[in-house]
């Protein structure tokens, strides 16, 4: 089974993504830039920007924002991708796809509303430890059993307790998937893709102690593999995978600046084993999705295998967005065929994400440079959020983002893009410098625009 273009959606009415703003503070990465250093200290020339080179203008142009609109209460959309989100249809679309290197984890049993009565204890001694419990048409109520103990772990309604697996064991792990087999999951936040997936409950070998981290999301776009979110923090106490920092490295194991919803580490942790296995079984589940964004989640071994863990089309139901916004762009711009994955190697991902070419100067009443209110950002769409943020309510704050877009879409071909912003009157105005800073870290580039300024009226 292979997702074509995508039917015409409907779109959501119930949601509004917020875009957040601001740059990553203490994220640092060097700009890479094929150019020669200037006479400037610190300084390159550089050339005039391609007009035809992808440039992100539009909040619409963003893999959350689209979905959103368009994935989510969309009953068409959640009819086509139910199969490749139900944990067991998944298991075997990705054994049928024959992925060389990707281990699939062992089902062991299968519970649906007619044989739930079969459920005992004597079943959950009988399974081969250790197990996951956890429900197909849905996310939470996920409990392990191991070592004759049982422990829900993840978005658990009867408790986190770990206790003997006994009889209270049982009734608890009874009630929970009781509970979550008649849920329509679905009715929590429009992704409909649930409603159309069988309830089930399936326990499955737990892989925990054959893997080094917790599952490794590689975010694939138009078949192209992106970026990836690996855990970076190390066990500690109770705590859990999905409780633990993350950090996002581009597909040659660079650190990149973009943070989603989880804290990050001080350092990326060192490169797996697998690592180069896993992008190319990425690359190759990809190709079921040619003209999609979907998260593959991933599992790395510690006796060298890989395995599918899932797929992952609303991640986070879409209520949040990366920072920048310009990592949900790309996305965006592969699955739509704007930008061609012949383009969008590690290198250029690293570069764009880092680059702070767009910059903003605030100018106060009497035309002088407000610092703490000045920044480079990655892209037009970034820049332009935090001018939206100065307005007082929604008409002014749509108007204050829609001039900037227009004043930025006017300086796209300059090497450094500089918008000026006076508060005091509204006022912007955008012009462009054919020389950049080197260092992304430094705010070279805001001392350019500043220096490069028209004469204060």
């Amino acid at each position: 089974m292979v997702l074509s273009r995508r039917p015409n959606r409907v779109a959501s009415l119930r949601c509004i993504m917020m875009l957040l703003a601001g740059v990553i503070a203490n994220l640092q990465l060097q700009l890479m830039l094929a150019v020669q250093p200037s006479s400037g200290e610190g300084e390159v020339t550089l050339p005039r920007q391609n007009p035809d080179d992808w440039v992100m203008f539009s909040k619409d142009t963003a893999y959350f924002r689209e979905c959103v609109k368009h994935f989510k209460m969309n009953h068409t959309w959640g009819k086509i991708h139910a199969p490749f989100v139900d944990k067991v249809e998944a298991k075997e679309i990705v054994k049928r796809a024959r992925v060389t290197g990707l281990d699939v984890i062992p089902t062991l049993a299968l519970l649906d509303k007619k044989n739930i009565s079969q459920y005992s204890l004597e079943l959950m001694k009988s399974l081969k430890q250790p197990y996951i419990i956890k429900s197909t048409h849905m996310s939470g109520g996920v409990a392990r059993v191991f070592n004759n103990r049982y422990h829900c772990f993840k978005y658990c309604d009867y408790g986190t307790s770990e206790m003997p697996l006994g009889t209270k064991a049982f009734e608890v792990s009874k009630s929970q998937f009781t509970m979550d087999i008649g849920l329509d999951y679905s009715r929590n936040g429009g992704e409909l893709q649930y409603r159309y997936i069988k309830p089930q409950v399936i326990f499955e070998e737990d892989i925990r102690s054959r893997t080094a981290t917790d599952v490794t999301f590689w975010w694939v776009s138009g078949g192209h593999p992106v970026f990836v979110s690996q855990q970076c923090e190390q066990p500690a106490g109770n705590k859990q995978g999905f409780q633990m920092k993350r950090v996002f490295l581009s597909t040659d194991y660079v650190r990149l600046p973009i943070v989603f919803n989880r804290g990050v580490c001080g350092d990326a942790p060192p490169k797996p084993a697998s690592w180069e296995r896993q992008f190319q079984i990425a690359r190759a589940l990809g190709k079921l999705f040619p003209d999609e964004t979907v998260r593959v989640d991933l599992y790395d071994g510690k006796d060298g295998k890989v395995f599918f863990s899932e797929f992952t089309f609303t991640t986070a139901g879409c209520w949040r967005t990366f920072s920048p916004t310009l990592a949900d762009g790309l996305l965006w711009a592969l699955a739509h065929h704007e930008l061609s994955p012949a383009v969008a190697s590690p290198t250029y991902i690293q570069r764009v994400l880092a680059d702070r070419s767009w910059v903003l100067l605030s100018l106060d009443e009497e035309g002088f440079l407000i610092r703490n209110a000045s920044s480079g950002h990655p892209s037009p769409v970034d820049m332009c959020s935090i001018v939206e943020s100065f307005g007082s309510d929604n008409e002014s704050k749509q108007k204050f983002f829609d001039e900037c877009i227009l004043r930025a879409r006017d300086v796209k071909g300059s090497a450094l893009r500089c918008l000026v912003y006076r508060g005091t009157d509204q006022d912007m105005i955008s012009f462009g410098v054919d020389r950049a800073s080197q260092d992304v870290a430094s705010r070279g580039n805001l001392n350019l625009c500043e220096k490069n300024l028209p004469a204060r009226r």
